[in-house]
């Protein structure tokens, strides 16, 4: 570790949320490098909180897959893998495509003026060099147009996805993408649900998805190479 994470103070969030926070922030911004082993009593002595809830938060980093536990070795960050960006961006395009296909028809007026406000403040927050604020807005737009499906197990599996997905997401979004492009696409999205053109706002999600896919796959690919 680079630097010694600032202790948990006082919130009304539950210590171990709030352990979990911050060490999955330190992994995404990479104080935790990719494939580093995690002392768990150092970030223990760093949070001031006892070993506990370190542990609890390294078994929810796992289930999201930025951190593998190996019995008997310990904790590590997972690693920057092709193979595995490319089979998360495909069951990616796989299940949000359907999910938008379906979810067209249950959107309302309502539901038009909150994704365009969306993606005002999307291009508010890259003008601003808001990596942080944009992600968290963007998992919010797709994830709106989802939670329209009114179910629970389907958007489980979604959440999971994108856990994963920040893994790349937030290291490579500003080097490997045209950030115009990328708001453009959110409108095509947009504008295929207001048609409500089921199909159209489907292969607009679809293409979405890949076409970061394949920017963070080249990008990964020339910085490991």
């Amino acid at each position: 570790m680079l630097q010694p994470l600032a202790p948990i103070e006082d919130s009304r969030k539950t210590l171990s949320a709030q352990v979990h926070e911050r060490i999955r922030d330190a992994i995404l911004k990479r104080l935790l490098k990719p494939g580093a082993r995690i002392d768990q009593n150092q970030l223990a002595d760093n949070l001031g909180v006892s070993i506990v809830p370190v542990r609890e938060a390294l078994k929810r980093l796992e289930v999201e897959g930025l951190v593998s536990i190996v019995p008997r070795r310990g904790a590590f960050v997972t690693e920057i893998s092709l193979s595995h960006l490319d089979d998360l961006y495909y069951a990616r395009a796989l299940i949000e495509g359907e999910a938008v296909l379906q979810a067209v028809s249950k959107l309302r007026d309502e539901d038009f003026t909150v994704m365009s406000a969306m993606i005002a403040q999307m291009q508010a927050m890259t003008d601003a060099n808001d990596v942080s604020g944009y992600i968290t807005l963007n998992r919010k737009f797709h994830t709106h147009i989802y939670a329209a499906l009114n179910n629970q197990h389907l958007m489980q599996i979604i959440q999971n996805l994108l856990d994963r997905s920040e893994l790349y997401r937030y290291r490579y979004m500003y080097t490997t993408r045209n950030v115009a492009v990328v708001h453009q696409e959110h409108r095509a999205i947009l504008e295929a649900c207001i048609r409500r053109d089921p199909a159209a706002a489907r292969d607009a999600a679809i293409q979405h998805i890949q076409h970061a896919q394949r920017a963070i796959h080249e990008y990964v690919e020339s910085d490991q190479g």
